[in-house]
C-alpha cells in the first residue's frame, strides 16, 4: 500500500498536473474525510483503491483546486448505466454500480492483468469525465469484448423545470496507463 506522498507523486506524474496542485487536492480530500488519514512516517495512512479513485476524480474534474471535495462528492456516486463485471478465476464479480466504485475496481484490476493492457488493440480503458453537468463514461476493450458504461444523474425533471443549456463543456480523459501506474503503487507492499 502506498503512502499519501507516493500516491500524490504518481498521480501528478501520470496526469501531468503539478505535484503542488495534487498535494492541495489530496489535503482537501483528507480534510473532508474522503481519503484515509493517519500519522506521519511509519504511522502514515496507507492508501486504498478508493482513496486513489477519489484523488484522480478530484484532479481530473475539479475546475478549481478549492472544489476537490465537492467534485468527488458529485462524481463518485454517479450511478452506472450497468455495472462492471469482472471474471475472477471463472466466477463473475460485479462492481461499479457507481462511478467511484468502478474507478476503484479498475485501479485494482488493470495492474493485476497488465499483460492484457500492453497492446491497446487487445486491451484498453478510456475514462472520460464531463462537466459542468457531471457525467462520466468508461469505455473498455479486453480480448475482443468491449462496452461503454455511462455514469450520470438520472434525476427525473418535471416539465415545469427550466432547462439550462450551456455552450461550455469540458472533458477530462485518461486511460489504462494512468489506471495501471496508480493501481500498481496502491498494490505495492
Amino acid at each position: 500500500m502506498a503512502s499519501p506522498k507516493e500516491l500524490v507523486q504518481v498521480v501528478a506524474r501520470e496526469t501531468g498536473v503539478s505535484e503542488a496542485t495534487v498535494i492541495v487536492h489530496d489535503r482537501n480530500l483528507a480534510l473532508a474525510g474522503l481519503r484515509s488519514v493517519g500519522g506521519r512516517g511509519r504511522a502514515a495512512a496507507r492508501m486504498t483503491y478508493r482513496d486513489a479513485a477519489n484523488l484522480i476524480i478530484a484532479v481530473a474534474a475539479s475546475r478549481n483546486v478549492k472544489d476537490s471535495a465537492k467534485t468527488v462528492e458529485v462524481y463518485a456516486p454517479l450511478p452506472a448505466s450497468e455495472p462492471l463485471i469482472f471474471d475472477d478465476d471463472g466466477r463473475e464479480v460485479v462492481r461499479g454500480e457507481t462511478f467511484g466504485d468502478a474507478l476503484a475496481a479498475l485501479l485494482e484490476a488493470v495492474p493485476a492483468n497488465r499483460d492484457l493492457y500492453r497492446d491497446p488493440e487487445v486491451g484498453s480503458v478510456d475514462v472520460c469525465l464531463y462537466g459542468p453537468r457531471p457525467s462520466a463514461t468508461i469505455e473498455w476493450k479486453v480480448a475482443g469484448r468491449s462496452n461503454t458504461l455511462k455514469y450520470e444523474n438520472r434525476r427525473s425533471f418535471r416539465s415545469s423545470d427550466p432547462i439550462t443549456v450551456a455552450d461550455l463543456q469540458f472533458i477530462s480523459k485518461f486511460t489504462q496507463i494512468t489506471i495501471g501506474f496508480v493501481g500498481e503503487v496502491i498494490a505495492s507492499d
